[in-house]
């Protein structure tokens, strides 16, 4: 349930240099998002949707707007607490699943609360209940690389919500799954973030998973919209 806002960006501009000429990427992005709401991206690739995934977590810088999270406005942090504020509150989920290869499925997830500075009671016992969670809950000691594109990123959507955070960021992340699998995952990951009352921002290419959302927003030439119009990406 939508029962207040949650995040609020405000005039929002980032240029990139490329080839020694001026990329703007955002220019001028102003959004209020509820907390518990999910919302949908949708934008041509190179649109500039990951760099708005990306100041709005703090990890990449603006050059002009105001991003506040939950009160705390993140643009004028320094870079450790920027870190900490991040690590803490906002969970990714990445189309390339991102586990690290040398770490079990359960060592994955656990790295997360580790950094969050749980004890190690408590990270065993929710590290495996999260696996549970996903629907793994007996693949705890695998390694990523003996598992299916599909089970990679339950463990990663596990590790996105160890810590319940309160914002999920999830770009692509079925881009890489046949249909099937990334409508069960799509599915997994909005009720599970529901479940915790968190606020989910979903990068896609596809409609039929940007309908699923609760607004369905469409990045283009710098800018947002809300209409859906006819996409052809």
């Amino acid at each position: 349930m939508v029962n207040d806002e949650f995040i609020l960006l405000k005039n929002l501009h980032r240029t990139y240099q490329e080839a020694g000429l001026e990329h703007a990427v955002l220019k001028g992005i102003t959004l209020t998002i509820g907390r518990g709401e999910t919302i949908a991206l949708l934008g041509r690739s190179g649109s500039g949707k990951s760099t708005l995934l990306n100041v709005i977590s703090g990890i990449d810088k603006l050059d002009q707007g105001r991003v506040i999270v939950n009160g705390v406005d993140l643009t004028v942090l320094p870079e450790r607490e920027s870190t900490l504020f991040r690590r803490k509150n906002i969970g990714f989920v990445y189309q390339f699943f991102n586990l690290i290869p040398t770490l079990t499925a359960v060592e994955n997830i656990a790295l997360v609360l580790e950094l969050n500075g749980y004890s190690p009671s408590v990270v065993r016992e929710k590290s495996r209940a999260m696996l549970t969670a996903v629907g793994l809950g007996q693949e705890a000691d695998r390694f990523p690389d003996r598992m299916s594109g599909g089970e990679q990123q339950r463990v990663a959507i596990a590790r996105a919500l160890v810590h319940s955070p309160g914002l999920v960021l999830a770009d692509e992340l079925t881009g890489t799954l046949d249909a099937e699998t990334g409508e069960l995952i799509l599915s997994l990951l909005q009720q599970l973030v529901s479940d915790q009352g968190g606020t989910l921002l979903l990068v896609t290419h596809s409609l039929a998973v940007a309908k699923t959302a609760d607004r369905i927003l469409t990045l283009e030439d710098g800018l947002l919209s809300e209409q859906e119009g006819s996409f052809a990406w």
